[in-house]
């Protein structure tokens, strides 16, 4: 029997960490591990409950000392690339414990971008193969305010990362043109697309009630305001429609007055994974609030590959020519602007011909996690094998 290649993949997001990234992690290297020996080195989150989630693989968790957890709780810290870069002597000091020399190839993975430096310190001190997987931008990041030393330091950073790396991956082509403008080497020839991807799950039809919901993060210039006016205003004009918008305890915090002004639909917390998934799958309509402005396009949300595998109607709100956008319309949703009546009207439309709605199969069935995991994986054995 022909012996699996052995990756080592370092990343600061995971579950029970709440953020969609953590998720879009998760359920891509659980497909990996189908092709692959994998060891995952991820932080032991202190004061985080503990998620029910299992893994195909082996993982080991770092002890992260409560100060620095302490320091973290400072979001706002204008440190670049990451505030989690507190975190960098306490892996490397887990990783000098470990026989890296046992390991075909290392993967990072952001966010969070500072986890690339443990790579960088890898492939300086050991000569493995490495890949690096960029969610988002990094140096002139758009919706990051500028610190000049810190971001000089990190553009330094960024430079060294990507002319060590033996491997780059992003999730869309505008992101990898994004950071190939920004250096002087051509890193087009070695990096790839590798798209968020989905889980396959068992659908169940909606809940009896009509109920619309968003999911995710309200932050990088998605505007919300327009959007809880115009569904507040199909609440009061249809009985049975209910609203709920699932989001991180950051918007609790910044908009906890502004919320008291929309009674009428219900804003929740995060959800564990399954949880998630079973709830999203219930729902009629899912929203997309997406960036009005052209940077945008610099951005693919990963819950909406989860809106996809629901295979239910998608209502796309923003200005901009977006992935998002593309998608959307492309698996048969609808995109309007950020205006109240524009989505008074799109959802009511999306109501009265909800029964004649359709899916994009293929469509779906190209960001399944076994698809991008087999596509990942030809493209790491192919470094592997460059030796």
């Amino acid at each position: 029997m022909k012996k699996k290649l052995k990756g080592l993949i370092i990343t600061y997001c995971y579950p029970p960490y709440s953020s969609p990234e953590s998720y879009v992690t998760y359920k891509l290297l659980n497909s990996l591990s189908s092709f692959c020996d994998i060891t995952l080195l991820k932080p032991n989150y202190n004061n985080i409950k503990r998620t029910k989630l299992k893994n195909n693989f082996h993982t080991i968790d770092v002890k992260v000392p409560y100060l620095i957890d302490y320091l973290l709780n400072f979001k706002r810290l204008p440190i670049r690339p990451d505030r989690f870069i507190f975190y960098y002597p306490v892996f490397k000091k887990k990783l000098s414990k470990i026989n890296i020399k046992d390991f075909d190839f290392v993967m990072t993975r952001s966010q969070f971008h500072s986890t690339h430096l443990l790579g960088l310190f890898l492939k300086k001190n050991y000569g493995i193969k490495w890949l690096a997987h960029f969610s988002d931008p990094w140096h002139k990041n758009p919706v990051q305010r500028s610190v000049p030393i810190f971001d000089a330091l990190s553009h330094h950073w960024q430079n060294m990362v990507l002319k060590n790396t033996d491997l780059n991956t992003f999730p869309l082509t505008n992101l990898l043109n994004f950071f190939d403008n920004q250096i002087s080497t051509n890193i087009k020839k070695k990096s790839i697309i590798v798209p968020h991807s989905l889980v396959d799950f068992k659908n169940k039809k909606p809940s009896k009630q009509f109920v619309i919901r968003y999911f995710g993060k309200i932050y990088a210039g998605r505007k919300i305001k327009n959007t809880l006016i115009a569904l507040t205003n199909l609440i009061k004009n249809y009985d049975k429609i209910k609203v709920e918008f699932y989001v991180d305890q950051d918007f609790f915090e910044n908009y906890k007055h502004f919320i008291r002004n929309f009674k009428e639909i219900k804003f929740l917390k995060y959800l564990e994974f399954n949880e998630y998934f079973k709830i999203l799958n219930q729902s009629s309509i899912l929203i997309l609030i997406d960036i009005d402005e052209v940077y945008g396009n610099l951005f693919f949300q990963s819950k909406l590959v989860d809106y996809l595998q629901t295979r239910r109607p998608i209502l796309h709100i923003g200005r901009s020519n977006t992935y998002n956008k593309k998608i959307i319309t492309e698996s048969n949703g609808i995109s309007c602007l950020n205006d109240p009546i524009q989505i008074y009207n799109s959802v009511e439309h999306i109501i009265g011909n909800i029964e004649k709605f359709k899916c994009n199969t293929s469509l779906i069935n190209s960001f399944t996690s076994k698809n991008v995991a087999s596509n990942l994986f030809k493209n790491i054995k192919k470094i592997v094998k460059s030796r």
